[in-house]
């Protein structure tokens, strides 16, 4: 087991470049090599990999150590299962393995049904969370509402990084090999987003690597978002004086902005949302069009913007109403079809 799960990630995830590299490294070496033992591949059970699976799904705190970090779970063994199955097709494919069948297949209807997140914000939720978010300070406070008005996930803003930013062009370009699309994706900056990074550029500068929000100066992504977000929902309470506020994700911010802007444009806006959160589309159409829709892009997240902010004074939204040293929003070619 262990020799093949290092060949694996030798000659098939590094090789491949996979983002995932962490996550593979993670199940392999702290979940499946430990649990199963040394074992031949050739003769592994499917009993074994039982085994491996409900252990994984015990949640385990962290250490005392600054490194240490929880782990196991539903998820962590979700993502074990499929580990060992792709290792164990590949050591077939590879010749690397004699036997022809894979004793990890077919096991996903052994584990809790994936639940699928649903949580949209309202407009009156959206804003207090982005009056908290004012409250957390770097690198979470502007993280969180640089979500907001790109509708970014967590993860991209997360690692960004300075080359990633065009102040000059107010745009946020990720590249291929940092999207998870596997695509550059071009994301037009508000200039209350532009202003949110001009002022962590200027203050934050990373003495020791190029991430935009860290906790190391830079060297390593931003991380730790449990902990941040409990931080939020408690300033949301202080913000709102309730004892309790109804909980969500950060992940629901995206979605929350897609819903939105889905609102303003009525039947007919698929095609752009798809744009502003940066879905891949397959289509032959798609192929031989390669326009990014940038302009566009950018008329929706300014009335989005608009919206979300409605209730600040424009001196502290940054001259919000006004582009002034941006690139002019262009009109979406159809009309936006404002919903109550």
């Amino acid at each position: 087991m262990k020799a093949l799960s290092e060949k694996f990630l030798a000659d098939y995830v590094r090789m491949k470049e996979l983002r995932a590299l962490s996550k593979y490294e993670m199940a392999l070496r702290v979940h499946a090599v430990p649990q199963i033992g040394d074992v031949l591949v050739d003769a592994l059970s499917r009993e074994q990999i039982r085994g491996v699976i409900k252990k994984s799904m015990i949640r385990v705190p962290p250490g005392k150590g600054p490194r240490d970090r929880p782990r196991g779970g539903k998820e962590a063994a979700r993502t074990v299962l499929g580990v060992l199955r792709k290792m164990i097709s590949w050591g077939i494919e590879e010749d690397q393995l004699t036997r022809k069948d894979n004793p990890a297949s077919g096991m996903e209807k052994n584990l809790p049904k994936k639940k699928q997140g649903d949580r949209v914000l309202s407009l009156e939720e959206a804003r207090a969370a982005w009056r908290a978010a004012g409250s957390l300070g770097y690198p979470f406070g502007p993280t969180y509402r640089l979500i907001l008005l790109t509708g970014c996930r967590p993860g991209e803003w997360a690692n960004c990084q300075r080359p990633f930013v065009d102040r000059q062009q107010a745009l946020l370009v990720l590249p291929a090999e940092a999207y998870k699309g596997d695509h550059v994706h071009v994301v037009p900056l508000v200039p209350r987003a532009v202003s949110i990074l001009d002022d962590v550029l200027t203050k934050h500068r990373g003495r020791d690597g190029d991430y935009v929000f860290s906790g190391t100066d830079g060297r390593r992504p931003l991380g730790g978002w449990t902990k941040a977000q409990a931080r939020m929902m408690r300033a949301i309470c202080a913000e709102s004086g309730e004892r309790v506020a109804v909980p969500w994700s950060p992940h629901d911010l995206r979605r929350t902005v897609a819903t939105r802007i889905a609102e303003a444009l009525g039947v007919g806006g698929e095609q752009l949302i798809k744009k502003v959160l940066g879905h891949s589309d397959g289509s032959v159409t798609a192929i031989y069009n390669r326009y990014g829709y940038v302009k566009e892009m950018r008329g929706v997240l300014e009335q989005w913007a608009s919206d979300l902010l409605a209730d600040e004074p424009v001196d502290v939204r940054s001259g919000l109403g006004s582009t002034a040293g941006l690139p002019a929003a262009h009109p979406i070619p159809f009309p936006i079809e404002r919903v109550a």
